[in-house]
C-alpha cells in the first residue's frame, strides 16, 4: 500500500547556535539556569537584571519597568551583537504585602503590576521590533507567568496573580497578532520550582508543604533543569508551530482536583 504521506528529508536542527538570546531577570536562579542552557546550546547570551550580576557573555544592569532604560538596553544589545533572536522575560515579584485585595495597599498593587506586567510589556514593546528587523525576520519571546494565573485561590497573592494573568493574555494577543511575521510569543505557567526562596515560602509553617504535596500530582518540586529545558524548547525551532500558548510547567497541579496520599 502506498503511503499517503509524502517523504520529507529530516531537517537538521542546530539548537540555538549563533542566536543572540536575552535573558531578562538573569540574576535569579531560574534566569541563571536558562542562561546556562542557552549557552550550552550555542547561543550568545545577554543577561539583564535590576541588580549587578555576571550572567551571560554580556551582563547588563537595568530597571525593566523604566521605558527609557528598556529601549536603550535593546538598542545597545543589537548595536553590540548585530541581531536579536530570543527574548526570555523572567521578571516577577511577590511582595510581602500582597494578599487579598480587601487588605492590600495601592502601592503594593502598583509595585506588583510594574514588576510582573509593565516590565514584560516594555520588553515586548521595545524588543520585538528588533526581532522583526533581524535577518531573517522572526524569533521567539517567552514570558514567565504562573499556574496561579489559570485558577482561583483563596490564599493567592492577588496582585501577583492578576498581573500574571494579564501576562498570559498579552502573550496570547501578541502571539496571534505576530503569527505571520515569524515571531512567536508564548508563556510558561510556572508551578513550584525547587529554589531556596520557593521552599522558604512554603515552609514558613511546617505543615504547609506536606498539605500541599497531597494535591501535587507528581508530589515534588520541578527542577531548575526542567524549567530551563522548557524555555529552551520554546526558544528553538522544535517549537516552531507553537505560538500564543500558555504552557503549564506545574507537574499537573492545574489539572487536578485532589490526589490521595
Amino acid at each position: 500500500m502506498t503511503s499517503r504521506y509524502r517523504h520529507v528529508e529530516a531537517e537538521v536542527v542546530d539548537g540555538l547556535i549563533g542566536k543572540v538570546c536575552v535573558v531578562n531577570g538573569a540574576a535569579s536562579l531560574i534566569g541563571q539556569a536558562v542562561a546556562d542552557r542557552f549557552t550550552r546550546e550555542g547561543a550568545v547570551v545577554v543577561g539583564v537584571d535590576l541588580v549587578e550580576h555576571s550572567v551571560g557573555v554580556h551582563s547588563l544592569q537595568a530597571d525593566l519597568s523604566d521605558e527609557g532604560l528598556v529601549e536603550e538596553t535593546y538598542r545597545r544589545i543589537v548595536r553590540d551583537h548585530g541581531r536579536l533572536d530570543v527574548i526570555y522575560n523572567n521578571m516577577g515579584l511577590m511582595g510581602s504585602g500582597d494578599r487579598s485585595v480587601l487588605d492590600m495597599s495601592l502601592q503594593t498593587w502598583r509595585d506588583a503590576m510594574d514588576a510582573n506586567l509593565t516590565s514584560v510589556f516594555l520588553s515586548c514593546k521595545h524588543g520585538i521590533p528588533h526581532l522583526l528587523n533581524t535577518e531573517p525576520s522572526g524569533g521567539s519571546v517567552i514570558n514567565a507567568a504562573s499556574f496561579l494565573a489559570a485558577m482561583g485561590s483563596a490564599t493567592a497573592p492577588m496582585a501577583y496573580t492578576a498581573a500574571k494573568a494579564a501576562v498570559v493574555q498579552l502573550t496570547r494577543d501578541l502571539g496571534v497578532h505576530l503569527a505571520r511575521t515569524g515571531v512567536r510569543v508564548n508563556a510558561v505557567l510556572f508551578g513550584p520550582v525547587e529554589t531556596p526562596a520557593q521552599r522558604a515560602i512554603l515552609e514558613r509553617d511546617p505543615s504547609v508543604l506536606a498539605k500541599r504535596l497531597v494535591h501535587w500530582p507528581m508530589g515534588r518540586f520541578g527542577t531548575l533543569e526542567e524549567a530551563a529545558g522548557t524555555i529552551a524548547f520554546l526558544a528553538g525551532a522544535d517549537s516552531g508551530f507553537i505560538t500564543g500558548a500558555a504552557i503549564p510547567l506545574d507537574g499537573g497541579i492545574t489539572e487536578a482536583f485532589t490526589v490521595p496520599e
